[in-house]
């Protein structure tokens, strides 16, 4: 299993995707840093390095970057033909599917708090840190990495259900767009206000929030890991019983 994480790390290191993301977010970055410089003084107020920090992942743009991320690095191999490769190791799929998860799971984390941490340090450098709650804080944290494991999940279930990283990308993105008016169809039509509570954009509300209660936090990052565990068994069901090509 180590052997495929770290190969899968390797692979990850190689790909385009990975560098296309980086810039993103380091554009993003840019332009908040070029915003404190320019208007430090003036949003000192009304703004703090926890602050940023916390909308550094409340913005839905963390769900496109993830699943464009996920969707593009697993499809690649059904584009390049290397799936077969990867099926071929004599190694259970399982363990391959889940040992890419592994190393996809962990390089996107580093990557996303990176950013979130040089978002903090940039504001507080030229505003101010401000204070926080030690344990909401933390909460937050646990929640984000819970939310990140389910939206992984999520994306390494689509691609290998489509094999295509167009259609896979695409579906994955409609299905953020459009997961609150189908929670707020399903609670029109069930009269249960659990389907908006638990919704995708409503959990990351919550989790990036730190005024939510730790109860709320908790629920919330249960639902993510459950979803994480989920799709991943799904892919791996996926990738063991159908075809490679």
């Amino acid at each position: 299993m180590i052997n495929i994480v770290f190969s899968e790390f390797y692979k990850i290191l190689r790909s385009k995707i990975l560098i296309v993301v980086s810039i993103i977010l380091l554009f993003m970055f840019s332009m908040s840093l070029g915003f404190s410089i320019y208007y430090g003084k003036e949003v000192q107020q009304l703004t703090t390095g926890f602050l940023i920090y916390q909308e550094s992942f409340s913005a839905k743009f963390i769900y496109y970057i993830i699943l464009i991320f996920v969707t593009s690095l697993i499809t690649a191999e059904y584009a390049n033909g290397t799936v077969r490769q990867m099926a071929c190791r004599g190694i259970s799929r399982w363990k391959l599917v889940f040992g890419q998860y592994i190393a996809i799971y962990f390089t996107i984390t580093l990557i996303l708090l990176a950013f979130g941490v040089l978002n903090l340090l940039s504001s507080t450098m030229f505003n101010q840190l401000g204070e926080v709650d030690l344990t909401a804080f933390l909460n937050m944290n646990i929640g984000i990495l819970c939310m990140f494991f389910g939206v992984v999940g999520v994306g390494t279930f689509l691609s290998y259900l489509f094999k295509s990283g167009g259609v896979a990308t695409a579906i994955s993105i409609i299905l953020v767009i459009s997961g609150d008016y189908f929670a707020q169809f399903l609670k029109l039509l069930t009269n249960n206000d659990i389907f908006i509570k638990y919704s995708l954009s409503n959990m990351q509300r919550i989790v990036t929030d730190l005024t939510s209660s730790s109860e709320d936090v908790f629920k919330c990052s249960i639902v993510f890991l459950a979803l994480g565990i989920i799709t991943i068994i799904g892919s791996s069901l996926l990738f063991s019983k159908r075809d490679v090509d």
